[in-house]
């Protein structure tokens, strides 16, 4: 027990220190392994009568945290429907005006299947964050048009804060009855289809952009804590 607490505080550490040299001190959740790594080494220290007491919740945690794991991956590895109404493409952080690496993923993804389905139009859905100077749908709809996307088959959602809002205010254009199909990172992507089944979009299936290797562990630790946050405020 202490031997695998100390390697995975190790092990947290270093990904910590990896993830700020790739991408910045700044990433988001990124101090999550910093905290952990330290807290993990800290378990190691216990002695062997407390470490016992902490055992079985931790191993109960973990194996919720792998079941759903389980079903972020499968989610992600989903096809879309061909021939749908609309794609709805999820905004995220727009750097200046320009996307963020994960939101150029889903541009990319949305404009391939853009191509491939020519009568399918494109729901742009993303209002505008803190330091970003454009819209998340604006900053989709200007990337969408310089990767040869016509732009009177782009609409915009420009208003969204949130998930269940990219997809409520997108549903309130394309209406309730219509085939979407939704995209996003394959982290990401479970939640998205399950909210959008619960605000009533009966056809709806999803499309997993790629994100960046380096980060991905860090992405689908953090969507973990975000769906189960999402779940107490959904209740």
């Amino acid at each position: 027990m202490k031997k695998i607490l100390k390697a995975t505080g190790l092990f947290s550490l270093f990904y910590y220190a990896l993830i700020i040299s790739y991408a910045g001190i700044q990433t988001t959740f990124s101090v999550f392994w910093l905290f952990s790594g330290t807290i993990f080494i800290g378990l190691s220290g216990l002695p062997k009568r407390i470490l016992g007491w902490i055992k079985y919740p931790m191993s109960i945690f973990f194996a919720l945290f792998l079941f759903q794991e389980y079903k972020f991956l499968s989610m992600a590895r989903s096809k879309p429907e061909s021939g749908a109404d609309y794609v709805i493409i999820l905004g995220a952080q727009v750097k200046g005006r320009r996307p963020s690496r994960s939101l150029l993923r889903r541009i990319e993804a949305g404009a391939a299947y853009l191509h491939q389905n020519p009568q399918t139009r494109v729901i742009a859905s993303g209002g505008r964050g803190k330091d970003e100077e454009i819209t998340e749908a604006e900053c989709i709809k200007n990337t969408l048009i310089e990767m040869g996307i016509s732009e009177d088959r782009i609409l915009m959602e420009s208003a969204s804060v949130s998930t269940w809002e990219n997809l409520q205010f997108s549903m309130n254009i394309g209406g309730d009855d219509k085939k979407y199909v939704i995209v996003t990172n394959g982290f990401h992507l479970y939640r998205a289809v399950r909210t959008a089944g619960m605000i009533g979009m009966s056809k709806v299936s999803g499309m997993a952009a790629k994100s960046e290797p380096v980060l991905l562990l860090n992405y689908y630790v953090r969507e973990f804590f975000a769906y189960i946050a999402y779940r107490r405020r959904r209740r």
